[in-house]
């Protein structure tokens, strides 16, 4: 697969399947660690909620400045220096229960998000020119990451005693993934010498990055509130174990991982809208599923049918959207930036019903941004076709 590529540019795309990784570690122990946190320092519902949509914030600001950063400082060190900063996060949210502490630890663990899903996409996109079947393979390393998370911070907070030494470990990764990247050789211009545009907004006008990057909106605002509320929803409303409900995160995004393995493999035999209508249907049915009362065991199926149509979807609306990114340099910026929204609101929202309604009421309100992505699909999918007729 990679027998095309040369050597720096093979040490690049290995090298991001380690960092997209690290991604996956950082977007679940977000949710795997709000009950640990409530659990230790007492906090209410709304600030568990605020917690998960300050890293939110600090992930769509950087998605957009990190454009920026790159144009001041350079591609290597922007991606470094930023990344750096889910250090300062961990240690931040293990320190103290200070609300405003475990707020600004939250922001920064989302900085580092957002350089990653920002840069690390742009990159991606740039030494493999959007091949669809790549771009799906870096998810599944995402995925991977985000299915060992929960057991990280369970095996510390159960066996080891103390959910804190789960923060100081994946600083260590962290450290190794930062310096990975720092061996990583960009052009002057990015990984590729393809001539892009450093300003210039005009890429608004196009039809096609506003049902992208709505339809991303709607995408990872359903993810995000599914990952930070999940563990709490077994536990609080369906009156599981801790063990269980981190059992739950993690069949989730074990399901992720195959569905990612499948779509890496169909990826490049439709076109991504197709792909992404295809994967929105399956959404909603098990969206469905799952916010229905039913048993138990029902449950445990809609989180294997969740996970498997909605692992690709991220992947392939960014590989969607690659070729406008590729023509505008700050692009992917204020795409993630704009649907990074999504993941801002909606947990907020969530948990403001949880807290009035109770939590099960809270996740029956993610079937709106499901229905909503449905249908952004289907009009991507008519948008590509009146396009190739001309």
């Amino acid at each position: 697969m990679l027998g095309k590529f040369s050597r720096d540019e093979k040490y690049i795309i290995y090298g991001e399947f380690y960092l997209f990784l690290l991604l996956g570690v950082y977007s679940l122990m977000v949710g795997a660690l709000v009950p640990q946190i409530r659990k230790e320092y007492g906090i209410s519902y709304e600030l568990s909620g605020y917690l998960i949509s300050a890293n939110s914030i600090g992930m769509i600001v950087m998605n957009l400045m990190a454009s920026y950063m790159v144009i001041l400082l350079g591609l290597k060190r922007a991606y470094t220096m930023l990344h750096a900063l889910v250090i300062v996060g961990l240690v931040a949210v293990t320190i103290s229960g200070n609300p405003i502490l475990l707020i600004i630890g939250m922001a920064f663990i989302g900085f580092a998000r957002g350089t990653l899903a920002n840069l690390s996409n742009q990159i991606i996109n740039d030494v493999t020119k959007s091949d669809s079947r790549i771009i799906n393979l870096v998810g599944v390393f995402f995925a991977f990451g985000a299915c060992v998370a929960p057991f990280v911070v369970l095996y510390f907070s159960e066996s080891a005693g103390n959910w804190r030494y789960a923060n100081y470990c994946v600083a260590i990764a962290a450290a190794a993934g930062i310096t990975t990247a720092a061996f990583m050789k960009f052009g002057k211009e990015g990984v590729v010498a393809n001539k892009v545009k450093r300003g210039g907004l005009s890429f608004f006008k196009k039809k096609k990055f506003w049902l992208s990057f709505t339809s991303m909106f709607c995408y990872s605002g359903m993810e995000i509130s599914i990952i930070g509320w999940l563990v709490t929803y077994f536990i609080e409303a369906q009156h599981t174990t801790a063990q269980f409900a981190s059992a739950m995160a993690t069949l989730l995004w074990a399901s992720m991982l195959v569905g990612r393995l499948a779509c890496s493999f169909i990826a490049n035999r439709t076109t991504p809208a197709k792909l992404v209508l295809c994967l929105s249907i399956g959404v909603v049915v098990f969206m469905a599923l799952f916010i229905s009362n039913i048993s138990l065991p029902l449950l445990v199926v809609a989180i294997i049918g969740l996970g498997l149509f909605l692992s690709g979807v991220y992947s392939t609306i960014v590989a969607g959207v690659g070729p406008i990114s590729g023509e505008y340099k700050l692009a992917f910026g204020y795409f993630f930036m704009l649907a990074g929204l999504g993941p801002v609101i909606l947990p907020t929202i969530i948990g403001v019903i949880a807290e009035r309604y109770g939590i099960q009421l809270g996740i029956r309100a993610l079937v709106v941004p499901a229905a909503a992505l449905l249908i952004l699909s289907f009009l991507n999918v008519r948008f590509d076709s009146r396009s190739s007729l001309g």
